[in-house]
């Protein structure tokens, strides 16, 4: 044991000193957790989390405090999208219909949610996109009106990088189109 800690014991006694032992463990474990944390939080690019990584990666490895927190946001969205159904209508008219994804008050987030898991899946298979044209069609007229065309549109705009300002490039692609005059 080291000199100086015998006098220590001596003086506050035996308990006394394992006790204060066993708090500057728990303490310098406490501050290592806390380290490791905000270093592997730190920006990529910061010379301070370049240089202390190799020393707390692997501590945060073994022990299970790793934090990625890119798997909540690994591909961010890069730009801005806005589903239009158009309807036209044997009188010349054009009925718009929107994605509601404004939350509902009442049910919460749900609602929306699920209206955006629908634009993803009008996005990734075309399959699903003559069924809600059909469907918007229906909402939008009556039955005594006949709708001659559907057009099932999206508006895009690219979202500038972090600390760019303008706006971005935007742009229209028509995603599924019907003559509807023979129906």
């Amino acid at each position: 044991m080291v000199k100086g800690f015998g006098a220590v014991r001596r003086r506050v006694g035996e308990s006394s000193f394992v006790k204060l032992v066993v708090e500057g463990v728990v303490s310098a474990l406490v501050a290592l957790i806390v380290l490791i944390a905000v270093v592997s939080n730190l920006p990529a690019g910061s010379s301070l989390k370049q240089s202390l990584d190799p020393v707390l990666t692997p501590i945060a490895m073994a022990t299970g405090l790793e934090q990625y927190w890119s798997m909540y946001a690994p591909n961010p969205p890069q730009r801005l999208e806005e589903l239009e159904v158009h309807v036209m209508m044997a009188d010349g008219a054009d009925r718009v219909w929107k994605l509601p994804l404004d939350q509902d008050p009442v049910v919460g987030v749900a609602v929306s949610h699920r209206w955006r898991k629908l634009r993803e899946t009008l996005y990734g298979d075309p399959r699903s996109r003559p069924a809600l044209a059909h469907w918007v069609v229906d909402q939008v007229s009556a039955p005594s009106e006949r709708a001659i065309g559907v057009q099932m549109i999206v508006h895009t705009e690219t979202l500038p990088a972090p600390g760019q300002g303008g706006r971005g490039k935007t742009g229209t692609e028509i995603l599924y189109q019907e003559d509807l005059a023979g129906r």
